[in-house]
């Protein structure tokens, strides 16, 4: 398997207990969280998206492998530490993480999916597609 292949796809070994995981993650979404998803998903934004995906040992909150882009959304729960770790980990795998707090979506949804698109725009310069 190829360099790419295995950054692209995340050659993590996947369980049921993962899986399972995953679903039950993607069951317990915010009703805020949710408000997001109808612009993800269908490549409404060009690019397909994936709930709750698994890399490695964390869940990214919004995925898309093609951009090798994590979206998480953030709330006060959140542990910075955590949060920092969660992205050096992705960073070691090049994917690039854009963080999204909740309060931002329920306030300025229109707002985000604008952000959303510049980063999507300047993620896919950035990795020459197209």
């Amino acid at each position: 398997m190829s360099e790419d292949r295995d950054n692209r796809f995340h050659a993590f070994k996947r369980t049921w207990a993962t899986t399972q995981r995953a679903r039950d993650l993607r069951q317990n979404t915010s009703k805020t969280e949710l408000k997001l998803w109808p612009h993800l998903r269908n490549k409404n934004l060009g690019y397909s998206f994936r709930r709750q995906h698994p890399i490695g040992p964390y869940f990214a909150d919004y995925y898309c492998a093609a951009l090798k882009l994590a979206i998480e959304v953030d709330g006060d729960w959140h542990a910075p530490q955590k949060d920092a770790a969660r992205d050096a980990f992705f960073a070691s795998k090049g994917i690039l993480t854009h963080r999204i707090h909740i309060s931002d979506i329920d306030e300025n949804l229109d707002g985000v999916i604008e952000a959303l698109t510049l980063v999507i725009a300047e993620r896919k310069l950035e990795l020459r597609l197209d």
